[in-house]
């Protein structure tokens, strides 16, 4: 009898596929925080396809958001939760592609690191607040084409002890930071908007020997 085909390896690709899989399903609510983490970490260790396949048995694909030249198609809201939260400690969280952050979303780094990428999440006119905890961590938050021009926008309340918190926004976003720094501090080098009737931003929250920082960089369509 011959031996079995050998094993394929996974490439990068592959993983990230299926990371993204576990993302999603973490953002629609299918799976919670610890289960996301768990299998994500799971999907980053796998050294060969057949690993990969149990990570996602029990989740349906989920469509990639569909895009044109220079702007965003956003996936419909369907059920939109009150809140939603990520969590880092001594790890990473990262929430990407077309999940639903709830109205409020409460992201904790503790010597650790967060990454909120909001540019296909799925949201509506309610507004969005974004609450942040950095201890000797840090959060990232990509807000490009996520603030609407309607409804309250998006406020970020951080708190950074040894710790930070960057956001990056688009050009049309006007950008209000009113944060307290002690040994720290809030900074807004976004610059002007490029339009006085655009989308909101609104920072504000508590920095000690850490730094909360606003910058600007033109909308990108894909995931990077």
């Amino acid at each position: 009898m011959s031996d079995p085909s050998p094993a394929i390896r996974a490439s990068d690709a592959d993983r990230e596929r299926v990371a993204e899989l576990v993302r999603a399903a973490v953002g629609d609510g299918r799976l919670t925080v610890v289960e996301g983490d768990e299998r994500q970490a799971a999907a980053y260790g796998a050294v060969f396809r057949h690993e990969l396949e149990p990570v996602t048995a029990d989740l349906a694909p989920v469509p990639a958001p569909s895009t044109t030249a220079g702007t965003l198609t956003r996936p419909a809201v369907t059920d939109r939760p009150d809140s939603t939260g990520s969590v880092a400690v001594m790890s990473g969280a990262d929430r990407r592609g077309a999940w639903t952050p709830g109205r409020t979303h409460r992201a904790m780094s503790i010597m650790g690191g967060t990454n909120l990428d909001l540019r296909h999440a799925r949201l509506d006119d309610t507004g969005l607040t974004i609450q942040t905890v950095s201890i000797m961590g840090g959060v990232e938050i990509d807000l490009r084409g996520a603030v609407g021009d309607t409804g309250p926008g998006v406020t970020i309340q951080a708190f950074a002890l040894m710790g930070g918190c960057a956001v990056v926004v688009d050009p049309d976003t006007t950008v209000e930071v009113t944060g307290i720094g002690f040994m720290g501090g809030f900074s807004n080098d976004a610059g002007p908007a490029a339009r006085p009737d655009g989308p909101r931003l609104r920072v504000t929250g508590f920095a000690m020997m850490g730094g909360v920082s606003v910058t600007r960089r033109p909308l990108a369509i894909g995931p990077g």
